[in-house]
């Protein structure tokens, strides 16, 4: 593939990304289909659920893996699509190569489930091994990725584009977190059918590598256990508290509101309310949530829309009415497969 000719001055980075994108695109079209359609791959379905879910799972999100990569790895050439090369790089932040930790422990619960097989079958063994050698070429991918970050053109581009300024970290971590939710409407056969602490699991390993400060899960603040609370490396302060739930109504859906604010003590005034919505009616659970959040008792005034998905707002700390706190809604779009 000829590289476009505004691109050119990257050429070598361009062409190992190119040669990625060819490793990929085989091991889609066919080293996964060919361990899938193995006879012995079928004495998985005989196995429980709990020896099964795991090595499905290496195949599923391998498979998804070496589609996407296989695909955006030439798209560089889009211009409809990249514009500039900066566009390119920065459509992988939060995206698969941010997610190598993930599937490295994908991997291990794979092992492990194998381990507990008399006769593991020779494809799982072999689709493990394939997984493995993905997660090996994703981080020869992200090590490419930040070399054209710092390359002249996407230095040029970057000091060409007006920065967006961060009071805090918290826009930071509201945009990271919006990057993920919308990699999970992408790859529905992957994260449908999650619990909803494995989608919060994927959103705190991608903060804690994104955000200067320490990403944890269940953690006791104030009058309980938050999903999601981000502290200041520098200071230690809370920067960020978010609650996770999936969507189950309008009540439910206050109810969390009251849940997020109850864990917000007075100098925590930043926080978040993340839903995931099976929902095949997404449009009109968008609208449920413009209609009720008003409605809440401690709801002050509309802020911003940043996204379709992602809705800014004013409310009043519980017990403090003079103290106001900012509280995104994030809603993503997890139907379930079946």
């Amino acid at each position: 593939m000829e590289i476009r000719s505004d691109l050119q001055s990257e050429e070598v980075l361009l062409n190992r990304i190119l040669q990625y994108a060819d490793v990929f695109a085989t091991n889609d079209r066919v080293e996964w289909p060919h361990l899938k359609h193995n006879e012995d791959f079928k004495q998985v379905y005989r196995l429980s659920f709990e020896l099964k879910r795991p090595i499905e799972t290496i195949y599923e999100d391998g498979r998804n893996l070496a589609i996407f990569m296989a695909g955006r790895l030439r798209e560089f050439n889009n211009s409809k699509a990249f514009p500039t090369l900066k566009a390119f790089v920065d459509s992988f932040a939060g995206g698969w190569v941010d997610q190598i930790e993930i599937l490295k422990t994908i991997s291990q619960d794979a092992k492990s489930a194998v381990l507990k097989l008399e006769s593991p079958p020779w494809a799982v063994s072999k689709m493990i091994q394939l997984f493995d050698e993905q997660i090996d070429l994703l981080k020869a991918t992200r090590q490419v990725i930040e070399g054209l970050k710092q390359s002249q053109t996407y230095y040029w581009e970057e000091s060409s584009t007006p920065a967006r300024i961060h009071s805090t970290q918290y826009e930071k971590i509201l945009e990271c977190i919006n990057l993920i939710g919308k990699m999970f409407e992408r790859l529905p056969s992957t994260y449908a059918n999650k619990e909803e602490e494995h989608l919060r699991d994927h959103i705190l390993v991608t903060l804690g590598a994104a955000v200067n400060g320490s990403a944890t899960g269940e953690t006791f603040n104030k009058r309980g256990k938050t999903d999601i609370l981000v502290r200041s490396s520098k200071r230690g302060d809370n920067e960020f508290v978010g609650e996770c739930k999936f969507w189950a109504g309008e009540a439910g859906y206050h109810k969390t509101i009251d849940q997020v604010l109850s864990y917000l003590t007075w100098r925590d005034n930043k926080g978040a309310v993340i839903l995931f919505v099976p929902n095949k009616g997404f449009s009109s659970v968008l609208q449920k949530l413009r209609d009720e959040t008003p409605r809440h008792p401690q709801f002050l005034r509309f802020e911003s829309s940043p996204d379709d998905s992602w809705l800014n707002y004013i409310f009043t700390m519980t017990g403090d009415t003079e103290r106001e706190i900012q509280l995104a809604i994030m809603a993503y779009h997890i139907p379930a497969v079946f």
